[in-house]
């Protein structure tokens, strides 16, 4: 049973004292995202709350907040999933009594496959938007069957995969298809998404062990299992399926296979599939959009689906790079499919992944010295491979910013916070969000939010249309 405040996003929000509270702010990445809002928005109330007194004192105090201040704004909390963490329960909050005071959660811990659903419902029973980092595909299936309609009813957004899995490919995916149906009077025909990353050499080991449950669930079929559940529950899905795809229309882009890497000329990237978040989560935001608004002019019942492909780039004149990810990732693909080899793999991180993941993580030099870069193209369906005069049936969106593991994602996820907090505003009627209300992903709420990507760019993420990905004077 929910609370009695208002379901209308502004009259909510207009009842609250705190502006966004940070769950999991003593972890690895949630203390990036606390340390973001607390020192680049003081104009914010912010708060934090977690599961150890300890561990949360010494995060305000890092930051340099007084005992004072800590009292409203550091919360402890009850463990989510009836864990513990040294302190027991003693004087513990319930999740509903302090999300209630706020409007918006920002939900920092994962991993979110075994922990993440009693904190989403929470939110929802206390009536405030929610914001996670997660980029598990089968936890935005659970999510969906187990929150959904209750998020609607109370009027909340649950967004998932609000970090760099999977908001650049998203949002560019999203900006890309719109600057292209601009000047185009066809329809697009496929996006191509290459993230390339600058100075990266190490990521922390959580990400890690995340990703070994993730597939070892999806080998046991945990995964196809869930989508089959969200089918089941969902028909609205299977009555808005896209529209055929016309049989004249270009097959572009292309996608490397499993084994062997493509190649793009114009980057002079050698490329291999991204096994991450971002194709599934576009594909859902697609699926999102074109249940709940079946004339949607880009991603309706009646427009045929593009085709997709999300894939990394590395530089081509370095070929060791491309054959030691393959090395690494078939290793990693093969033993995650058993438990014994998920146990392998738990036990040294760092070996199996070449150094990349460890516990310490990276250090703050690293993080400073490293960015990213991917780049986004949206192909119309009257493109021509043969034909040089292509310019408008062909968008490109290069979506740039700093390291993006740990630097990238707290200003991804608060940029978005930004964004849902400027819609519960009284004077913000220039917030175009796609619904009001539900378990939904970025692509699919934000995707034609101009406002959206002014707070990208505040927080140090551009997403820039141009010309010609080569020339850094080609933007438009």
């Amino acid at each position: 049973m929910t609370t009695a405040a208002p379901t209308n996003r502004t009259e909510r929000h207009a009842q609250r004292s705190i502006d966004i509270i940070v769950h999991g702010a003593t972890g690895y990445t949630g203390r990036r995202v606390f340390r973001q809002l607390a020192t680049q928005h003081s104009s914010l109330r912010i708060a934090i709350c977690g599961r150890n007194r300890d561990k949360l004192a010494a995060v305000a105090k890092d930051i340099g907040w007084e005992e004072s201040q800590c009292h409203d704004s550091v919360f402890f909390v009850r463990d989510a999933c009836g864990a513990s963490d040294g302190d027991g329960d003693g004087g513990a909050l319930d999740l509903v009594t302090v999300f209630s005071k706020a409007k918006v959660v920002l939900a920092c811990a994962g991993p979110y496959r075994h922990c993440g659903l009693p904190v989403l419902k929470a939110a929802i029973e206390a009536k405030c938007d929610y914001l996670d980092l997660c980029g598990e595909p089968q936890f935005f299936d659970d999510a969906l069957l187990s929150c959904d309609r209750k998020a609607r009813e109370a009027g909340v957004l649950a967004i998932h995969a609000a970090a760099f899995d999977c908001v650049p490919a998203e949002l560019g995916a999203a900006m890309a298809e719109r600057e292209l149906l601009k000047k185009s009077s066809g329809a697009c025909a496929g996006i191509e998404i290459i993230h390339t990353v600058q100075n990266l050499s190490g990521a922390n080991a959580t990400t890690f062990h995340a990703a070994v449950d993730g597939f070892y669930a999806a080998s046991r079929g945990e995964l196809s299992a869930s989508r089959k559940k969200v089918r089941e529950n969902y028909p609205e899905f299977e009555e808005t399926k896209p529209a055929a795809r016309p049989g004249d229309w270009p097959k572009v882009p292309e996608t490397p296979g499993a084994v062997l890497p493509g190649y793009n000329e114009e980057l002079n990237l050698r490329t291999l599939k991204f096994f991450g978040a971002d194709a599934s989560a576009i594909r859902s935001s697609w699926r999102y959009l074109r249940s709940r608004l079946r004339d949607h002019y880009r991603r309706g019942v009646a427009v045929p689906e593009p085709r997709l492909s999300v894939l990394i780039g590395m530089e081509a004149n370095d070929p060791f790079t491309a054959a030691k990810v393959m090395a690494y990732g078939v290793t990693f693909s093969t033993l995650a499919r058993f438990k014994w080899g998920c146990d392998w793999l738990h036990s040294n991180p760092e070996g199996f992944s070449g150094g990349v993941f460890t516990s310490k993580g990276p250090t703050e030099e690293e993080l400073e010295n490293a960015a990213f870069t991917t780049y986004v193209t949206a192909y119309g369906s009257k493109y021509s491979t043969s034909d040089e005069g292509n310019n408008d049936q062909i968008a490109r969106v290069k979506v740039s910013g700093p390291e993006p593991g740990y630097v990238a994602t707290p200003r991804l996820i608060i940029a978005l916070a930004l964004t849902v907090l400027d819609a519960g505003k009284t004077v913000s009627k220039s917030i175009n969000l796609s619904f009001e209300s539900g378990v939904t992903l970025p692509g699919a709420v934000f995707g034609d939010c101009d406002e959206v990507y002014r707070y990208m760019r505040d927080e140090g993420v551009m997403f820039d249309v141009v010309e010609d990905f080569t020339r850094d004077d080609s933007q438009v």
